[in-house]
């Protein structure tokens, strides 16, 4: 019974990521809003793949549900700054060189998970600092004068950095089940 549980939420994830795929494509032949490119579809391919693939991999380190679900808290979340950066820009427009210090961000998350190789205390530690992080992207934004609208964008960023708590939180409760 559990395989099949196991199944079901395999098949219901990848098809997510398949439907959200979609989604642009029909809106394109409906609407001129919404014109994506191929590059579009690629980088979007990429990050919905790697986002799947790294759930997928991560809940299999542990049988533990606060495990796994700090694991799908921590890569949505990735997922999600990544998206809106691309999209439009965390700090201002996409191309504001403060907005490249997310990227970085995601992409240190990533190395040091792999490093601290899934150990759950590990992982509690990394998302702490990352919140941190979070927060000094945008205070570094603030000393620079890089920020147009402050308080959207600061609540952003503490939205952000919550989220990265609530990983780091599931990830302690984790950690009498997953060392």
């Amino acid at each position: 019974m559990m395989k099949l549980n196991r199944h079901y939420w395999r098949v219901a994830g990848w098809s997510l990521v398949l439907g959200l795929m979609l989604l642009p494509l029909i809106a394109m032949q409906f609407s001129d809003g919404v014109d994506w490119t191929p590059g579009d579809f690629i980088v979007a391919g990429v990050l919905l793949g790697g986002t799947g693939l790294m759930i997928e991999l991560g809940v299999r380190l542990s049988a533990s549900l606060s495990y796994r679900l700090g694991i799908i808290m921590a890569t949505l979340t990735s997922l999600l700054l990544l998206w809106i950066n691309l999209a439009v820009g965390v700090i201002g427009p996409e191309d504001n060189p403060i907005n490249g210090l997310y990227s970085l961000l995601v992409a240190m998350v990533l190395i040091a998970a792999l490093l601290l190789r899934g150990r759950a205390n590990g992982l509690r530690n990394l998302f702490i600092a990352t919140a941190i992080a979070q927060m000094t992207v945008v205070l570094t934004a603030l000393l620079l004068s890089a920020v147009p609208l402050l308080l959207p964008v600061v609540v952003l960023n503490i939205a952000f950095a919550l989220l990265w708590l609530i990983a780091a939180g599931l990830f302690h409760h984790a950690c009498g089940a997953h060392n």
